[in-house]
């Protein structure tokens, strides 16, 4: 049997899903989400691989539970002594990390969301604020049971 590459490591681990991604909607694996930061791959007869993990944000409570995850994949491949996988305690992921592909699908996701509560709200901006009408218009805008 061949030892996995880099690219089938990540493949693999692109199979696990990322649960907030899945909750917004637009589910995307531990790669697409940028959360794959590092794969290092020793071929020879005594291959193995190291695997460092990112999280999205320090209170995030999925390290442990992706990487089991990960060690249910990848030590099948390589012996269950051969595989080591870290989570990174530096916390500096950014929405940029996350593959151009899951990008593009979020982008669309977004724009359908926003259609589908208005087909105007495409060309809309995200947050609207409207200036503060003055108290005395306020008061004309009021129920007329409320006017003294």
């Amino acid at each position: 049997m061949t030892t996995p590459t880099e690219a089938d490591v990540r493949h693999l681990l692109n199979t696990i899903i990322d649960p907030c991604s899945r909750a917004a909607g637009t589910p995307a694996g531990l790669d697409d989400m940028g959360l794959v930061l590092d794969v290092e791959v020793t071929h020879g007869a005594q291959s193995s691989v190291r695997v460092t993990l990112g999280l999205t944000e320090y209170g995030c409570l999925m390290g442990s539970p992706f990487i089991a995850e990960a060690y249910k994949l990848l030590e099948p491949l390589f012996g269950p002594d051969r595989v080591r996988v870290e989570l990174d305690g530096r916390f500096e992921w950014k929405p940029e990390h996350m593959s151009p592909g899951y990008q593009k699908v979020l982008a669309a996701a977004h724009v359908d969301g926003r259609l589908r509560l208005d087909p105007r709200a495409h060309a809309m901006p995200l947050l609207m604020i409207e200036p503060v009408a003055s108290q005395a218009a306020s008061r004309d805008r009021r129920c007329p049971t409320q006017r003294h």
